[in-house]
């Protein structure tokens, strides 16, 4: 990282390379329009190289009550009791107590962008002094990039995912990137256009988790706006990373606190059963991609996926070991290209975000198979993400 004064309003300008060779577009950064572009394929462009993600390290915790308000304890944290060894044989019906469900808002919970998450961080500064700002008073977080977990698991599938496009917003803020993802006009449309099937559909797999709880009463409906999350640290290469994830709970006989990963905790997925080869073909291309990506990207080391009919029975449990899911899925993605994506997206993305401004946005758009663009918008407020009483108080406390 260049040595630059941590008060100056803007970052110190970078050492101009030969950026062709890397698939940037050597373009102005000024703020007009696309500045740059990023192309995704062919793979050689980024596989060369090292990209290794350092053990995720646990920083804290956070829970959503029943009307998705920060709690800064964890009240939300679930605890998942089985044998995980071999198939086992249930009968979970993800049907019942449907018509009590609560579900989320989804305009409004897509409003929320990062703000829980800074919520915690406002509440926790004491985590990101360093050895030498120690006694001192806060002046910048000391961490390359801010996100959550999802948005780094979209990244990390793009390589490899040509059927959906994603926008991601930028902002630089005390040298840190802040990175916000944001609905396509498609998937939003698809939001907004969701039958009451295709609802009932996304509430299962909540279901699922309530069938798996520890002390959890199934004949309740579930609130989907709970959640726990955890605040994660990582390094991948040159990129430290700070990011929160949503998990769904921790195998009580290994829990333990305090502890330092979340060696303990347990993925949990549905799944419908597998009675085809395209079935086959997309529970691996596809979704095992995911729940590797998002379990690797935290620790966590098991995947328990419950396999359903198409009318929502559970019929079978069936325990991944993550590091051992790329190997199964080997035909059609690779861990390490995953990673090392991510790595070369990132990079862009540091060579991009000049401005150091919490009302500076840059916008980070990826069309349906296709290659990646970088617009600067200023000081866009349809964009805006960092949210004033963030930014006016985290370095004033």
């Amino acid at each position: 990282m260049s040595k630059r004064s941590r008060s100056d309003n803007f970052p110190a300008r970078r050492q101009k390379t030969d950026s062709s060779a890397l698939g940037y577009a050597d373009r102005s950064t000024k703020a007009t329009s696309s500045s740059s572009w990023l192309k995704v394929h062919p793979y050689s462009r980024y596989e060369q190289g090292p990209a290794v993600l350092r053990k995720p390290m646990f920083l804290g915790d956070f829970s959503l009550d029943e009307q998705r308000c920060f709690c800064h304890d964890q009240r939300n944290l679930s605890f998942i009791h089985m044998d995980w060894t071999g198939d086992k044989k249930v009968q979970f019906d993800l049907n019942v107590a449907m018509d009590k469900v609560i579900r989320k808002n989804g305009e409004e919970t897509k409003n929320e962008k990062l703000d829980r998450m800074l919520e915690w961080i406002l509440s926790n500064t004491a985590k990101f002094h360093t050895k030498e700002s120690a006694g001192k008073s806060l002046q910048c977080l000391s961490t390359d990039f801010v996100c959550f977990r999802g948005l780094l698991t979209q990244l990390m599938c793009t390589p490899y995912e040509n059927r959906e496009g994603w926008i991601v917003c930028a902002t630089r803020f005390r040298n840190t990137i802040y990175l916000c993802a944001y609905e396509t006009p498609e998937r939003k449309a698809q939001r907004e256009g969701e039958t009451e099937m295709q609802k009932t559909m996304s509430s299962w797999g909540y279901k699922f988790e309530q069938y798996m709880i520890d002390g959890s009463n199934t004949s309740e409906g579930v609130n989907e706006n709970e959640e726990y999350c955890v605040m994660m640290r990582s390094r991948l290469h040159d990129h430290s990373l700070v990011y929160g994830a949503e998990v769904d709970g921790a195998d009580p006989t290994l829990y333990k606190t305090p502890h330092g990963d979340l060696g303990a905790f347990v993925e949990l997925k549905t799944s419908k059963e597998v009675t085809s080869e395209r079935e086959h073909r997309t529970l691996h291309k596809f979704k095992m991609m995911k729940w590797w990506g998002q379990s690797h990207l935290v620790g966590i080391p098991r995947v328990v996926c419950g396999f359903r009919d198409t009318s929502g029975i559970i019929h079978t449990l069936r325990t991944y070991h993550v590091q051992e899911i790329p190997k199964l899925a080997q035909d059609y993605w690779k861990s390490d290209n995953m990673l090392k994506f991510l790595r070369y997206f990132l990079d862009f993305v540091k060579r991009s975000v000049l401005m150091d401004d919490p009302q500076c946005v840059y916008k980070f758009e990826r069309f349906p198979g296709g290659d990646i663009t970088c617009t600067y918008l200023g000081h866009d407020p349809e964009w805006a993400f960092l949210p004033e009483w963030y930014y006016k108080k985290v370095f004033n406390s």
